[in-house]
């Protein structure tokens, strides 16, 4: 995809809301465990999936998945109330990453169907780009930073350059899945993938919560297992499948 203004002025929240949502997740981090940041992540679907419905053409989610989602919330209470070290500002900072999250949600999803880009790609180009952007000016601004970059090692190039790599595979992957799933969904199949985040901290960190407060985190992943996409209202449907048709007669226009 070209660089365009048009797409950038509309990827331009996408890069803001995710700057965003790093910096919350750091200082939740900071001052509270990443059990009470588990907390707040397990109880996002119950928001998003409403969101979903009022703002994306999503149908209210089954019996059976609003089950799920609630189960989702009482194994977060459970939790909460095992908390090893309760700490207000944490609660305020994971409380003001909350509401970004749900908004990343939601308008990422928005830009998926809305923005119409010739590859996935090009979302990973653009909302790196345009995120990267802010982070220049405070670079250069610190002369620590500076002198990071100019003694860095060999090993510490390496872990760097595997970082972007990384970091790169993960953002066309998560657009190629927002693409393809709800907006709840995508935010159940990332709650589920923090079950080794929760591993890795039982297994370097002593603050973290009681037995019974990660069998509460358990079973909230256990709740996501069992939670199923709600489907497009009729609608919505309808416009959608009039849009792919007409993708498809264009298609066959085209000269082979």
């Amino acid at each position: 995809d070209k660089l365009e203004y048009r797409k950038a002025l509309q990827f331009l929240p996408v890069s803001l809301i995710f700057l965003a949502t790093i910096f919350l997740n750091m200082k939740s981090l900071e001052f509270a465990t990443v059990d009470t940041f588990m907390l707040f992540r397990f109880s996002t679907p119950l928001c998003i999936s409403i969101a979903d419905f009022l703002f994306l053409g999503r149908e209210l989610p089954s019996m059976r998945s609003w089950t799920c989602l609630i189960a989702l919330l009482v194994g977060a209470i459970g939790y909460g109330l095992t908390d090893s070290s309760f700490e207000v500002k944490g609660y305020i900072f994971c409380a003001l990453w909350y509401g970004v999250f749900c908004l990343d949600q939601i308008y990422l999803k928005h830009v998926t169907t809305s923005v119409q880009m010739d590859s996935n790609w090009g979302r990973v180009f653009y909302s790196n780009l345009l995120a990267a952007l802010p982070l220049i000016v405070p670079f250069l601004l610190n002369p620590k930073e500076i002198e990071a970059v100019k003694t860095m090692s060999t090993n510490a190039a390496v872990a760097v350059s595997l970082s972007v790599v990384l970091g790169a595979a993960m953002s066309y992957f998560g657009w190629m899945a927002r693409t393809l799933m709800a907006a709840t969904s995508f935010t159940v199949v990332g709650n589920v993938c923090k079950i080794l985040t929760i591993i890795i901290n039982v297994l370097l960190w002593d603050k973290h919560a009681s037995p019974f407060g990660i069998a509460c985190l358990l079973f909230c992943l256990g709740a996501a297992f069992f939670y199923q996409q709600a489907p497009m209202r009729e609608k919505e449907q309808a416009v959608i499948n009039s849009n792919s048709k007409e993708e498809e007669d264009s298609v066959a226009l085209i000269p082979k």
